[in-house]
């Protein structure tokens, strides 16, 4: 089965200074709901009394988020005129899923097989997955996906609007490594903030190359945001291990 690339047919190129102009309400209406998931994610949290969603009510969390990425769908739905028919849907959804299979494998076997993350390595306002169980990765998965899709509707929409492959990047790249710097407001450590807001720029540049060059861009593009997570896990148990004298 086939299907089609985000950037088979390019529109007339116009302005730089009018494409960007015209995403202006696309960018507003995306962080807004960004914003509002996040808002909502909270105020769930807190209502439950939680410390952490994922980790502590993993199928509520990833039926939020996949509720989400429905919303988004629907909204965006204009936006995704063309590109995502019902063989489309279906076919990333079966095309995902070995690959959601291998990330749900590796940690529900071989993450915990790491050393635990240290009480006393550990930054003291720490992220939730340092000390998370293998539940923690199922709403996370959700929340890619929701991410994802606003990611794709930013995309689709700029290109439509005639901005070139170039500019589309330095500007997800402008937007996602600026948003991840208001992690540091959360109390993160600075390490933290500036891997992420690194990744986060890097992916920025590269996701829509992915998207509008690939013909499989949506399945490259979540597997290589969930991939960092996975990679970032690693490094993080192996650095932040309990030192050999706590083993003894």
């Amino acid at each position: 089965m086939k299907f089609p690339k985000f950037g088979a047919k390019a529109p007339a190129r116009g302005g730089s200074l009018a494409a960007f102009l015209a995403m202006l309400p696309t960018l507003a209406l995306v962080g807004a709901l960004w914003s509002l998931s996040s808002w909502g994610y909270y105020a769930l949290v807190s209502a439950m009394g939680l410390d952490s969603g994922y980790d502590e009510a993993p199928v509520l969390f990833a039926a939020y988020y996949v509720l989400w990425a429905s919303v988004v769908l629907l909204i965006f739905r204009p936006v995704f005129k063309g590109l995502l028919s019902r063989p489309v849907f279906f076919g990333h959804a079966l095309a995902l899923a070995p690959i959601l299979i291998a990330y749900g494998t590796f940690v529900s076997l071989a993450l915990p097989l790491l050393p635990d993350v240290s009480v006393f390595r550990a930054p003291s306002n720490p992220p939730e997955f340092m000390f998370a169980s293998a539940w923690y990765y199922l709403p996370k998965s959700a929340d890619i996906l929701f991410q994802q899709v606003l990611v794709a509707a930013i995309v689709v929409r700029a290109h439509r609007a005639g901005m070139a492959l170039g500019g589309i990047s330095l500007m997800l790249a402008l937007l996602f490594g600026g948003f991840h710097l208001t992690l540091a407001f959360s109390g993160f450590s600075p390490l933290y903030v500036a891997r992420f807001t690194l990744a986060a720029t890097i992916f920025g540049l590269v996701i829509p190359w992915l998207y509008l060059r690939s013909r499989h861009g949506f399945r490259w593009a979540y597997a290589l945001h969930w991939g960092f997570y996975a990679l970032d896990a690693v490094i993080t148990h192996l650095l932040l291990a309990v030192p050999a004298w706590m083993m003894e």
